[in-house]
């Protein structure tokens, strides 16, 4: 049966193959056999990156404080031994695949010893640009390679599958003005677009699916005819799980951009405009085909080698086109918005990059597109202050336990941020996620730093944000929260400084977990941290959208209030178990104070 190409079921969020990549490092230099295969999977349950199905109460709750100290080995491997794989090295090669599929390493038995590529100790770096990394990773996925065995060339497949979807995109812009595609459109056409030479074949595909009235039976006909076999409705449902996948990792090039509703169930792939110069030159220098190998030697030499596959812009010519399209789209943004820039961003701006040499071109350009994104966000940001009806928009989100459920973390942490700068007189509310060129997420806040950063004139915040809700919360985010908080309120000691954390539901250990911190110490030192769910910050946002909508006078030293207000129970509280009902008392005497002097 043909299949459809993949990147990686085995791990669905690309930013988790960091943490991958760093456990198989400490195996780097010794031979991936049948032992170091298994020891390899015990490593990844020692750091709890994996999580077995099958696991005692007793080794549920695993007697550590937090996910920043690992399982004791022996118990690790106790857990592993327990599951009674048939194949126990067999986990072990199925969680480095995607990092030797993707160029990060070569680990393989009979291959020599293991090695981490120059990409890869690019991605583990402290200060890794992940749009860089993965561009270059994507880059150089091809099928057939002479490594993998699984889509071959008898197969039918002849495919560079980053720069084949480009093309696809580019010329269904050519022929349609529903130049985007659909979620169902990506997730049936991309994985099946096995040979860049029948690229028109699939375009022509998707205007018949546009244009078909029963589009469900065109799916099965189209899935029929492509696997050439009996197929089931997992085949179809696995077509989605693939586009799925591929989405996340195509969008964190930069190059693609996705543009989907409040819950994020229903998106739209389009090219990048901001990078159509960059993205022509790539389909001018490829056609979306395989490159040829004569050996696995040559293969395995071409993924550790960080200078290949060759980038058009290493010509100096292309970087100059690049470097003026990128000034005239942060001229044209400054206009339009019309943005206030300072002295040095217009200086930026003047500069003749005509003269420039490569490196010195490639950091310009660079520049520009920080300014971009920075121009987008400011434009963002004057549109929803204040804005009750968007707030509206969030609180009914907030309160949809179908829409929280489809959130990805990257959505969620932008829901948060975002009700968060329309209380109106904030200094900054800083997402740390990733964005795209026109400033949306394109992944989540990475793992040594807060998810939000909030200042204010008065004070400071953290803001951490989860969709985890089981007993795991509190081991993946407890540790983290409080270690972030504190880092934070070191560098600001000059404030004081507050963390609110955010989560569909606040699981009872991690009340538990912050009680220590808020009541006692962490670390020595008392913290400030409010845990709320999901419903209540939906009530104290509905507050808030009431006080706007009556043009109440509000500022952030009202929200300071209700975070005082919060923690000022704590001395009155015998135990952590009656904080979630203190902070609702909380919240509702602070409505009641805008209800004294106002009807809300």
């Amino acid at each position: 049966m043909r299949r459809p190409w993949s990147i990686s079921t085995t791990v669905r969020n690309p930013e988790r193959l960091r943490d991958f990549l760093q456990v198989l490092k400490q195996l780097e230099g010794e031979e991936f056999n049948t032992d170091n295969q298994r020891r390899y999977q015990i490593l990844l349950i020692q750091a709890r990156l994996y999580k077995p199905n099958r696991l005692t109460p007793q080794q549920s709750n695993l007697p550590s404080p937090s996910n920043t100290e690992p399982i004791p080995y022996e118990m690790a491997e106790e857990i592993f031994n327990s599951q009674g794989y048939v194949d126990p090295a067999m986990r072990g090669r199925q969680s480095v695949n995607p990092l030797n599929k993707l160029g990060f390493s070569i680990a393989r038995d009979g291959y020599g010893a293991i090695q981490i590529t120059d990409l890869g100790n690019n991605f583990l770096a402290g200060d890794y640009d992940i749009s860089s990394v993965f561009f270059k990773s994507l880059l150089k996925l091809q099928f057939p390679n002479p490594w993998s065995p699984h889509f071959s060339a008898q197969q039918g497949f002849n495919v560079m599958p980053f720069v084949a979807t480009l093309h696809l995109l580019q010329r269904v812009i050519q022929q349609t003005s529903q130049s985007s595609l659909s979620k169902t459109e990506f997730s049936i056409f991309v994985p099946t677009l096995i040979n860049a030479n029948r690229i028109d074949e699939q375009v022509e595909r998707i205007l018949q699916f546009r244009e078909s009235e029963d589009k469900q039976d065109y799916i099965r006909e189209f899935a029929y005819e492509f696997y050439d076999s009996t197929i089931r409705e997992t085949h179809i449902n696995n077509l989605f799980d693939y586009g799925d996948n591929i989405i996340r990792y195509f969008r964190l090039t930069r190059y693609f951009k996705i543009e989907a509703d409040q819950t994020g169930r229903h998106w739209h792939v389009d090219l990048e405009r901001s990078r159509m110069v960059e993205i022509q030159q790539l389909l001018e220098l490829y056609d979306g085909t395989a490159r040829s190998f004569d050996s696995v030697t040559s293969y395995l030499s071409y993924l550790a080698d960080i200078n290949q596959p060759e980038l058009p812009w290493e010509n100096l010519d292309n970087l100059q086109q690049i470097a003026a399209s990128w000034h005239n789209i942060v001229e044209s943004e400054v206009r339009k918005g019309e943005i206030d820039i300072s002295d040095e961003q217009r200086s930026l701006l003047q500069e003749d990059f005509m003269t420039f040499q490569r490196v010195e071109l490639e950091n310009h350009v660079g520049k520009l597109r920080a300014l971009n994104v920075e121009v987008k966000l400011r434009l963002k940001r004057s549109q929803i202050r204040r804005n009750a009806e968007k707030l509206k928009l969030i609180i009914s989100s907030l309160r949809d336990r179908q829409i929280i459920r489809q959130y990805t973390p990257e959505e969620f942490e932008k829901t948060i941020a975002e009700a968060l700068q329309i209380i109106n007189d904030e200094i900054l509310i800083k997402p740390n996620y990733p964005v795209d060129d026109s400033g949306e997420p394109i992944s989540h806040a990475p793992a040594n730093k807060p998810d939000i950063e909030c200042y204010y004139e008065s004070f400071n915040a953290t803001c951490e944000v989860t969709l985890e809700c089981g007993r795991l919360q509190w081991i993946l985010e407890g540790q983290p929260v409080m270690r972030h908080l504190r880092d934070f309120e070191e560098q600001h000691f000059d404030k004081e400084v507050f963390c609110l954390f955010i989560a569909p539901r606040i699981h009872n250990d991690t009340f538990s977990t912050f009680w220590y911190a808020v009541k006692y110490e962490y670390n020595g030192k008392i913290q400030k941290i409010v845990p709320m769910s999901a419903e209540m910050f939906a009530g104290l946002l509905q507050t808030i959208s009431e006080v706007i909508e009556r043009n109440i006078s509000f500022s952030h030293n009202d929200l300071r209030d209700f975070y005082t207000r919060t923690l000022s129970q704590l001395e009155e509280l015998t135990g952590f178990s009656q904080w979630s009902e203190s902070i609702t008392v909380s919240l509702e005497s602070w409505r009641q104070k805008f209800s004294d002097t106002h009807e809300i």
